[in-house]
């Protein structure tokens, strides 16, 4: 599913009108019948509705709501923000009707005309926010912002059109304040502000209607970021022959844990295994290799010598790219801690080996210092920082990063030539290529620790089994986030651990594939 940035809407809809001949008011006219087919669903005939308008074409779908809901029999009330005479072209069509109709209307300019809007909103079932959309480009000023705190002070209930008012519809940020939607209809192709954080709390739940855009024009814009769906997922795990074996579903080298930190290599290593994986190998130190062996029994270990209790090095990389030459993925960092020692071991690594890679947690790391060593590299690489780790890697504050990642996303991959899986509440995946692909399942009870661990490790069995690194991040994501909420639902969110993910992947697995 494809999600698109306010600039490109705007081309879809101008190549709709111009190259396909549909004008814009039937655009508008079925964006507004879109919403008040939502709102019909839920509201009966004894509903009043306040419809909150600006002056551009989010307003002129507030107009046709207004229209349509009046014809209908509903008690409407409809307040323009600004002066009525600068209402854009195809809005002041629609403006007009319900002039025509006797529809109250009411013009917001200055304080006195709030006493009339809170009076309007009160006295309401329902608030129509069609205040801005995606046509927000700055900071929420003067009456705007007031009428935005009318709205959500007072309102029992509101709809937004297209995007919440206040939100930028780029990023899902909030332009100093926004409207906290109860439920939120786009239109077309659902918007990036409509699906990062904070913006999908403000909308509220989401509904996207089809408003008559041809495909072939959201075919011609190339679009290159997308929703990871089930379909996707389902489409690129490939299916098991009868005639196999463990050497058929690949093999995976693992470089993890240290003391203290064995509980990472076991979750990397359990959930690699979960997800499918023929054969793993952990590269450990030789004082844990019990500890690995008594709880990961299926996976071979390793033991190396140690520089110091728990710590492996650069003596033993001669082993360790020996062992790569048989395997079909090599994954490093998580719980390796981060020291010279590893250091030496992924400077050697990311020159040497030809083979896909993973690297997280102390990897990226020990990476941040020295991110240039990745203009070096034999193969493909796949890094899985979370916002911590994204921000040693560029330089950039968390807050700077949450406020647009996708872009940050992007902007390393292709400038590094690596997969990055930016995980977060929305955990986002960019290639080289400038694909982007956000994933919209997963929830709070996956902020624990380990949990990350366990996305390495599925991303590394995946990769194994022969799915091209993109692809087997995708999945990872999908299946991943997926398994934790359907742990949630069980044990519900504060008592979810990282090992219940574990437990219950294969499941997962299994139903999304069905089979």
């Amino acid at each position: 599913m494809k999600v698109v940035l306010n600039e490109e809407m705007r081309k879809i809809d101008k190549t709709t009108i111009e190259k396909y001949g549909i004008p814009g008011i039937i655009l508008m006219e079925n964006a507004g019948l879109g919403v008040v087919e939502e709102i019909i669903k839920d509201f009966k005939r004894d509903s009043n509705f306040t419809i909150i308008c600006g002056r551009g074409n989010n307003g002129g779908d507030g107009f046709v709501i207004a229209r349509h809901l009046y014809n209908k029999g509903y008690n409407v009330k409809v307040f323009i923000v600004g002066d009525s005479r600068d209402i854009s072209k195809d809005a002041l069509i629609n403006f007009k009707i319900i002039q025509n109709l006797n529809i109250n209307i009411t013009n917001i300019l200055d304080e006195k005309d709030l006493l009339k809007l809170k009076e309007g909103i009160l006295s309401s079932t329902v608030v129509i926010d069609a205040l801005f959309g995606t046509g927000l480009s700055s900071e929420v000023k003067g009456i705007a912002s007031e009428v935005i705190k009318y709205m959500n002070k007072y309102s029992k209930y509101i709809f937004s059109v297209d995007v919440p008012s206040g939100i930028c519809g780029d990023n899902g940020q909030v332009c100093s304040l926004a409207v906290k939607a109860d439920k939120t209809i786009t239109f077309g192709l659902k918007k990036c502000g409509n699906i990062l954080y904070p913006g999908a709390e403000y909308c509220g739940e989401l509904i996207l209607k089809d408003i008559g855009i041809p495909r072939e024009v959201v075919d011609l814009m190339n679009l290159k970021f997308n929703i990871i769906t089930e379909e996707i997922v389902k489409d690129s795990i490939p299916i098991r022959k009868k005639d196999s074996h463990k050497g058929s579903y690949g093999k995976a080298n693992v470089i993890a844990g240290s003391f203290g930190m064995t509980g990472a290599a076991i979750l990397t290593c359990k959930s690699a295994l979960r997800s499918g994986l023929g054969l793993l190998r952990l590269y450990i130190a030789e004082s844990l290799n019990f500890i690995i062996k008594t709880n990961v029994p299926e996976a071979i270990t390793v033991p190396l010598g140690e520089i110091r209790k728990g710590v492996i090095g650069i003596n033993n990389i001669r082993e360790i790219l020996e062992g790569t030459k048989d395997a079909d993925v090599l994954t490093i960092g998580p719980g390796c801690g981060n020291t010279s020692e590893l250091s030496e071991i992924l400077k050697r690594i990311i020159g040497e080996v030809d083979k896909p890679m993973v690297i997280d947690a102390d990897g990226l790391n020990v990476l941040s210092k020295n991110v240039e060593w990745l203009s070096k590299k034999k193969s493909e690489i796949v890094i899985t920082p979370h916002l911590g780790e994204m921000s040693r890697l560029t330089g950039l504050s968390i807050e700077e990063i949450k406020r647009n990642p996708i872009e940050v996303a992007k902007n390393f991959a292709q400038k590094w030539n690596v997969i990055t899986v930016l995980k977060s509440a929305r955990t986002i995946i960019a290639s080289p290529k400038g694909e982007v692909f956000i994933n919209v399942n997963g929830n709070p009870g996956m902020a624990t620790a380990g949990c990350g661990d366990v996305l390495t490790g599925i991303i590394t069995g995946f990769i194994a089994q022969g799915i091209e690194p993109l692809k087997a991040a995708i999945i990872s994501v999908y299946i991943h986030g997926l398994t934790g909420d359907r742990v949630a639902e069980k044990k519900g969110e504060y008592g979810l651990v990282a090992g219940d993910i574990i437990e219950k992947l294969p499941y997962t697995i299994k139903d999304v594939i069905g089979r």
